[in-house]
């Protein structure tokens, strides 16, 4: 496990196996390295380089005071890239939900350090598709009701590490800019997503509330295949299996563009 300094704190991370590289970002709130280690990096690591991290306030990373917007977070990941020497050739990039916005975020702002790009249910925007359920948590028993409500399939039933991860949910809502930031974080510039020309799977939940803009996010970039699988928004912990064979097949396979790739094992779907 490495600290790499970052603007208001430091980033939790570490890297394994040999090979091509990719970055894997996890989602707001529950998320952190461990959401993708077992299931996902650890096979991945037997072709790739596998390189993880957990995103300001969340894992073992420090709890800033601010910069949970797009911008800052897409320069945290910049410096992880820089630390573990990525940034001399492309890499694969892929994040689920919060973090699919960072990755599609700093996608957009250097497609060229990129050689594809997965989007794991990207709530895109986040001021409607996450914001309503942030606004109404204004107290620690809020804070605990909302957990209860939101984050049930994700936060199992320990005692200590619920208790663990509510007083880090009371530092991200009640001590940073956090609600603030997703507040304020619009969809991304249409003409920006057309010209993005990198191969991009994305995947969607069939039950969950963002597949629409997994389909149009599918219309609007040139070269995106959708994989529609059968759960909800919390893909990685609902579907681990559909979710890592789509992954081997879209970033193993030789076809960096071909559904065909992907259909046997995702359940890929075209609208």
């Amino acid at each position: 496990m490495e600290n790499i300094p970052v603007a208001g704190g430091e980033l939790s991370s570490m890297s394994l196996g040999q090979g091509p590289a990719v970055v894997m970002l996890h989602g707001l709130a529950t998320g952190n390295m461990a959401t993708w280690y077992s299931s996902f990096a650890s096979p991945l690591a037997a072709n790739h380089r596998v390189v993880l991290y957990d995103q300001r306030g969340h894992g073992g990373s420090s709890v800033p005071a601010s910069g949970y917007d797009l911008d800052t977070q897409a320069d945290d990941l910049e410096a992880v890239i820089a630390h573990h020497g990525l940034d001399a050739e492309p890499f694969d990039l892929v994040g689920h939900s919060m973090g699919a916005l960072v990755a599609l975020h700093f996608a957009l702002r250097h497609p060229q350090q990129l050689r594809r790009l997965v989007l794991v249910d990207a709530p895109m925007p986040a001021c409607e598709y996450v914001a309503p359920s942030l606004k109404g948590v204004h107290s620690r028993e809020a804070l605990a009701a909302y957990a209860e409500k939101e984050l049930s399939a994700v936060m199992g039933h320990g005692g200590r590490r619920r208790e663990k991860l509510l007083n880090r949910l009371n530092a991200l809502f009640f001590e940073s800019t956090l609600v603030q930031d997703v507040l304020a974080m619009q969809s991304e510039p249409e003409a920006g997503l057309a010209a993005l020309a990198l191969p991009v799977l994305l995947v969607y939940g069939r039950q969950s509330p963002c597949l629409a803009v997994g389909k149009h996010l599918l219309r609007v970039l040139p070269r995106a295949t959708l994989a529609q699988l059968d759960c909800g928004h919390y893909i990685p912990e609902e579907a681990p299996k559909a979710l890592l064979a789509a992954l081997e097949a879209f970033l193993i396979s030789s076809q960096l563009h071909s559904s065909a790739a992907i259909a046997p094992t995702a359940e890929a779907a075209l609208p």
